[in-house]
């Protein structure tokens, strides 16, 4: 485990909740039962909560899953910071703000939510191999859908990538140092 990516997700949970009591925001998720999450708590009386919502926080898993099924369906060693960022925490994606552009960390909701981010992990290195560029891992989206933030799975850096082009900017020399960097925002509901 990678106690650096996992303290650097605590303290950025931390910061986004603290951002919540300040604007006496509560996060919260339509509910839906066939997407349901360990995420969400117990409303108190004086939450206010749009109409079929219910209020979330992250929720710590109980144990740190793996990509291994990915790394021996694609013969790939994945660079061990991913397993710590998707796998140990459970949460809706995070809005957070680097050098002055709102990104979205994706998390992971639910252990449903984990296999589909695998589906979509093997999709991306598919495409990554097929157009000969080297291998990355997703983390967050950007405004212009046409980027993304990537963990590069060679270098370790986060990196920022447009699709189909490959990396265009280093960003941070490792995960942690990148989720140090966030200002956290609040989503848009």
């Amino acid at each position: 485990m990678t106690v650096a990516v996992t303290d650097a997700l605590i303290a950025f949970y931390a910061r986004c909740e603290q951002l919540w009591q300040a604007q006496d925001f509560v996060p919260q998720q339509e509910f839906d039962s066939e997407w349901d999450s360990p995420c969400f708590i117990e409303a108190s009386s004086s939450m206010s909560l749009l109409a079929g919502h219910k209020a979330w926080l992250p929720v710590k898993r109980e144990e740190i899953t793996s990509f291994n099924n990915i790394e021996s369906a694609l013969n790939i060693d994945l660079d061990p910071q991913i397993a710590d960022f998707f796998g140990a925490y459970f949460s809706d994606h995070m809005p957070a703000s680097f050098n002055d552009e709102v990104i979205e960390l994706v998390q992971v909701w639910s252990a449903d939510d984990f296999d589909r981010l695998q589906e979509n992990m093997i999709a991306h290195l598919m495409m990554k191999k097929t157009l000969k560029q080297p291998p990355t891992l997703f983390i967050a989206s950007c405004a212009d859908d046409m980027q993304i933030i990537a963990l590069d799975n060679v270098s370790g850096e986060v990196v920022r990538e447009t699709l189909g082009k490959g990396i265009t900017a280093v960003l941070a020399p490792d995960l942690a140092s990148f989720i140090d960097m966030l200002t956290p925002v609040l989503p848009v509901q």
